[in-house]
């Protein structure tokens, strides 16, 4: 008997405590998700700027990187 507890670690039929995470996983994918659905239109406008940031440095460094690089 003293064993027992080794093979019945499952909880019983129609417990809410789930073993495998389930419920932690959903919450952090709606976290992750929500947001990006909410905000989805704002989102391509920030994309769009930090894209033609990117662009901008990269025009001021491409003098100097094709100096020291040749």
């Amino acid at each position: 008997m003293k064993s027992d507890w080794r093979n019945n670690q499952l909880p019983p039929e129609g417990s809410e405590d789930r073993q495998d995470g389930f419920i932690s996983i959903a919450i952090l994918a709606f976290a992750i998700v929500a947001p990006l659905i909410y905000f989805g239109p704002q989102l391509g406008t920030v994309e769009a700027w930090i894209v033609d940031l990117y662009h901008t440095a990269d025009r001021w460094v491409a003098p100097i990187r094709e100096l020291v690089l040749g």
